[in-house]
């Protein structure tokens, strides 16, 4: 059995990904021509490496490998913080110049968007790979920044074609040439099937993207739930996922951190500062109508070692009021009073524009409905919150009591 029984005709459809290749390390080489050409990691204010150049790529760096180690095994690589302000701005651009070749633009991630392309060939006076080809080329050169096009006939396949080629790849994929595609794919790299599912695919010998493909839809209905189904239809050429247009700029996490000086091993100071970070890290998210699934606390010490705690909150949450015993219980774990520390952080992360939970079950729902009505006096600043409230007793030289997130009374 091949896809050519589908009788797929070359374009019924055509969708275009674009994707920045190691974008946070892409953005800090182009800024800064030094770097170019080196092996570079970000996320020093974090404690691991949040994007790493093709460089340090081909030194055996991967993401999430911890700073230190870093330092340890790869003296020749450099390594710098993140600029989370400056990659939107690159982002901005690059969507901009995306929107120049069409009207239907999907901001999917800081450094990812999908476009609808059908029907511009004769509006544009080029074929699709031209398009792709010319849109690639516009954001390198203006930017300075390396990036992957993929053009297919749904959102998962061109996404899987971006991936093709990268660095700075061209992949176009009529109707004709997808089994091709998805027979070069391993199940573990189609978009949406994470490690548990490729191995209880493999267990039923699905190997690749295209042994998926081929399974029965009775089969994919009886093993596997309905977002695998529309998964399936669309590895087949089927289009499900449509341009989300209206989709706002989306962020993969937001972290805040800041160094000062002296040194200290204050717990009350550091819990402050952490305070700080989660407050202004969350209202980001609200700004953008995120929930927030998973928080990273981090102590960098006066030796530049990182103390690090990570919670999965047991639902996506909008205010740090209603985890505040997580934060507490992670800060507790990962505060040591023989260190002295220079720095405190956060990151927040596995965003969405829902909570996606049964949130019912949870205590933390009642909290979220409190938090929702006191939080907007908070950000009018008519009632004081931790580290404001730390911050006041701190000046008037009164004695210092542990604070909470927030310190307010809501029951």
């Amino acid at each position: 059995m091949i896809l050519f029984m589908l009788q797929i005709r070359s374009w019924p459809t055509a969708i275009l990904h674009l994707d920045g290749d190691s974008f946070f390390a892409s953005v800090a080489q182009a800024v800064n021509p030094a770097l170019k050409g080196k092996p570079l990691v970000t996320g020093n204010e974090r404690g691991v490496a949040t994007s790493v150049s093709y460089e340090a790529k081909l030194l055996g760096i991967t993401r999430a490998t911890p700073i230190y180690r870093i330092k340890k095994q790869y003296p020749t690589c450099l390594i710098v913080d993140s600029d989370y302000e400056l990659y939107g701005l690159f982002s901005q651009k690059m969507f901009s110049i995306l929107r120049q070749y069409s009207p239907q633009v999907e901001e999917y991630s800081i450094d990812e968007a999908f476009a609808d392309i059908k029907g511009l060939r004769k509006p544009l006076n080029m074929g699709y790979w031209e398009i792709g080809e010319s849109v690639k080329e516009k954001v390198e050169s203006s930017l300075g920044i390396s990036v992957s096009v993929g053009i297919s006939l749904t959102k998962s396949l061109a996404k899987l074609a971006s991936s093709r080629g990268k660095p700075s790849g061209l992949t176009v994929v009529s109707g004709r040439n997808i089994e091709k595609l998805l027979k070069s794919t391993p199940i573990g790299d189609v978009w949406g099937i994470g490690e548990n599912t490729s191995a209880y695919l493999k267990k039923y010998g699905i190997q690749t993207a295209l042994d998926f493909v081929l399974m029965s839809e009775d089969t994919i209905k009886s093993k596997l739930s309905k977002p695998f189904l529309e998964m399936w239809l669309e590895l087949r050429g089927e289009k499900i996922y449509e341009i989300a247009e209206d989709a706002k700029s989306t962020y993969s996490s937001i972290t805040r951190s800041r160094t000062f000086a002296p040194a200290t091993n204050d717990s009350n100071f550091l819990w402050a500062q952490l305070l700080r970070h989660i407050e202004g890290a969350f209202e980001t998210a609200r700004r953008f109508q995120y929930y927030v699934g998973k928080a990273n606390l981090f102590l960098k010490t006066q030796q530049f070692r990182y103390h690090q705690a990570e919670i999965r909150f047991n639902q996506r949450v909008a205010y740090p009021f209603s985890v505040r015993q997580d934060l507490k219980d992670a800060f507790a774990g990962i505060y040591k009073k023989s260190e002295l520390y220079r720095a405190a952080g956060c990151t927040i992360s596995d965003l969405n524009a829902e909570s996606l939970t049964q949130i019912s079950l949870f205590n933390e729902q009642n909290l979220e409905e409190k938090a929702k009505k006191i939080y907007p006096l908070y950000e009018k600043r008519k009632v004081h919150f931790g580290t404001m409230l730390y911050e006041e007793r701190a000046k008037r030289k009164k004695e210092r009591t542990k604070l909470a997130l927030p310190l307010v009374s809501l029951s």
